[in-house]
C-alpha cells in the first residue's frame, strides 16, 4: 500500500486526484480503437479503383504485360522526360497519366488489342504523404499511392502511438500551386472507427500532411517528475494499453 506523508505531499495529492481522474478517462477506450483501427474491414472497397487512378511521374518505375510481345515484358523507370523506354518501340510518354491510358497506349504501340496489355506501379517514388506528430515510428513522408483515405493511410503505415490523441488528426493541404491558402481537415477518427461515420475519412491528394496530436495523458506523463509517478498512478490506477503489433511504440 502507497503511504503518503507530509503536508508537501498532501498538496500535490490534492493537485494530482482530479488531474489523474481526468487522464483515466482517457485511455479507457484506447485498446478498442486500436484494434479497430488496424483490423478495419472496409479497406478493399474503399480502396476500389484507387491504383488506376494514380498519376505516374518520374521517377516511378512501371510493370509491363504484353501478351504476345514478351520482350516489352518488364519494369520501366519513368525517366525525367517524363518517357519511358519500349525497346525497339522507342520511347513512350506516360507523365502525367493514369495506368489504364498508359495501357490503351502501350497496347497502341505494340500492335495489340487493348486488352492485351496491363500495367501497374511496382515502384511508387514521385508523390508522398507527410505524416507528423504521433504517428507509429517516426514522423516521415510515405509513398503516395493514389487517392486512398485518411484511415487507409494509417493502417498501411502502423497506425498511431500510445500517446496519440485520435480526435486530435487532420489533413493539411498546403494548395500552394493553386494560389489558394492552405486547408486544414478535422478527420474525426473515433467517429469513422466506432460509429462507421466515414464523413470526415478524407482521401488523400499528393504532398497532403497528417497530423497525429498528442493525447492529455502522454503530456501529463511527460510533465510530472519522476519522484511523483508512483502517487499519479496509485490514484489513477493508470496503466498504458498493452502493445499492439505495428499499433502503439
Amino acid at each position: 500500500m502507497l503511504r503518503i506523508r507530509g503536508s508537501g505531499c498532501c498538496f500535490f495529492l490534492f493537485f494530482l486526484f482530479p488531474l489523474a481522474l481526468a487522464v483515466a478517462g482517457c485511455v479507457a477506450n484506447r485498446p478498442q480503437l486500436d484494434h479497430a483501427l488496424m483490423a478495419d474491414k472496409g479497406a478493399p472497397v474503399r480502396n476500389e479503383g484507387v491504383a488506376e487512378d494514380y498519376t505516374v511521374g518520374c521517377p516511378d518505375v512501371i510493370e509491363l504485360l504484353v501478351e504476345g510481345r514478351p520482350e516489352l515484358n518488364g519494369r520501366r523507370t519513368v525517366d525525367p522526360d517524363g518517357c519511358m523506354a519500349l525497346e525497339t518501340l522507342g520511347r513512350l510518354r506516360v507523365e502525367g497519366l493514369r495506368l489504364p491510358e498508359i495501357a490503351r497506349r502501350v497496347a497502341a504501340r505494340a500492335g495489340v488489342p487493348p486488352n492485351r496489355a496491363r500495367v501497374r506501379i511496382a515502384e511508387f517514388n514521385s508523390q508522398q504523404i507527410y505524416l507528423i506528430g504521433e504517428v507509429a515510428d517516426l514522423q516521415r513522408a510515405v509513398a503516395y499511392r493514389g487517392p486512398e483515405t485518411v484511415l487507409d493511410l494509417l493502417r498501411r503505415t502502423g497506425g498511431i502511438s500510445s500517446g496519440a490523441e485520435p480526435e486530435h488528426v487532420y489533413v493539411i493541404r498546403s494548395r500552394i500551386t493553386d494560389g489558394r491558402p492552405p486547408e486544414v481537415v478535422h478527420v474525426d477518427l473515433p467517429a469513422i472507427l466506432m460509429k462507421n461515420d466515414q464523413r470526415s475519412n478524407v482521401r488523400l491528394q499528393p504532398f497532403d500532411q497528417v497530423f497525429v496530436g498528442e493525447a492529455r495523458q502522454s503530456i501529463v506523463d511527460r510533465c510530472i517528475p519522476p519522484f511523483l509517478r508512483p502517487v499519479y498512478q496509485a490514484i489513477s490506477g493508470f496503466r498504458r494499453p498493452p502493445k499492439l503489433d505495428g499499433v502503439t511504440r
